[in-house]
């Protein structure tokens, strides 16, 4: 019992100092908590600032991609591009032969031409 009352007033001491220690931690977690729930709330409103901003930025997205996909349903696919080209080459090789088959005509219409003048010069000389 004796040695209880040595040590009693020590515990106690350390017991009073444990606590004080516990209650200015405390007191300094309520601050950072209160500092916490300000910079929460900060970040809150600007979360659905940027939420408001977003949802206007996605509908205005979304009406641009509806109109571009409107506009590419008027443009050809890979397959009827390739058969556009194809026919255009086909007309490229059509259109060849006939230049070819038209030099010959082209020719005697030229020489029809510098027979006609040739004649009307003949008419004027004789008349």
């Amino acid at each position: 019992m004796e040695e209880l009352r040595l040590w009693v007033p020590s515990i106690l001491i350390g017991l009073s100092f444990l606590f004080n220690v516990l209650v200015y931690r405390a007191g300094a977690r309520k601050e950072e908590l209160e500092e916490i729930r300000a910079d929460v709330g900060k970040v809150k409103s600007q979360l659905t600032e940027h939420v408001q901003t977003g949802t206007a930025s996605r509908a205005a997205i979304a009406d641009r991609l509806t109109v571009i996909e409107g506009e590419m349903r008027h443009l050809p696919d890979a397959q009827s591009a390739k058969r556009t080209e194809v026919a255009l080459e086909n007309m490229r090789g059509q259109i060849e032969v006939m230049s070819e088959r038209l030099k010959p005509v082209s020719a005697i219409s030229e020489r029809l031409q510098e027979f006609l003048l040739e004649e009307a010069q003949n008419r004027r000389s004789r008349g």
